[in-house]
């Protein structure tokens, strides 16, 4: 099967998120990083763990921590639990889980529809940010899952 050249500019020109809220707030993360979304398992408290580290959970044999991304970036968790999923990343040498409160879409987005971030950062959220993307009448934030997720403590290596 051969691609006309405009086929391929316009796969180049697109990106695509996974779309999630985290109280009322909407975020997106870049869908190649999510290695699957699930229901909330029973999880193992970690002691001494920051707050934001929800605990241990064990994934089919493999074991990872869980984070709160709404405690992570200081956002009031939405007060209906009913929809909330665990986001499990591939970082590359491991896998981690985060609580968002609902997953709305996976999205299709074109690279001219994502915007700078903003200058001003009054808490410090900024660094988490690649960009800013509007859909429809709501903007969401793009955040670098890599930054924000890469303090959390090691607890499975991915098998080479």
């Amino acid at each position: 099967m051969s691609f006309k050249q405009s086929d391929s500019v316009k796969s180049e020109e697109m990106s695509r998120f996974l779309e999630f809220k985290l109280g009322n707030e909407f975020y997106v993360i870049e869908l190649h990083t999510v290695r699957e979304v699930i229901t909330p398992p029973e999880l193992t408290p970690i002691p001494k763990a920051p707050p934001h580290v929800c605990g241990l959970m064990n994934l089919r044999g493999l074991v990872l921590t869980v984070i709160d991304l709404r405690k992570r970036l200081s956002i009031t968790p939405g007060k209906d639990a009913s929809e909330n999923s665990i986001v499990i990343f591939d970082l590359g040498d491991r896998l981690v889980g985060a609580w968002v409160d609902s997953i709305i879409r996976v999205a299709t987005v074109e690279k001219s529809a994502i915007r700078p971030v903003p200058d001003s950062d009054a808490n410090g959220v900024t660094q988490y940010l690649n960009g800013i993307i509007q859909f429809d009448h709501k903007l969401a934030l793009w955040l670098d899952v890599k930054k924000l997720l890469g303090s959390v403590p090691e607890t499975m290596k991915k098998a080479a």
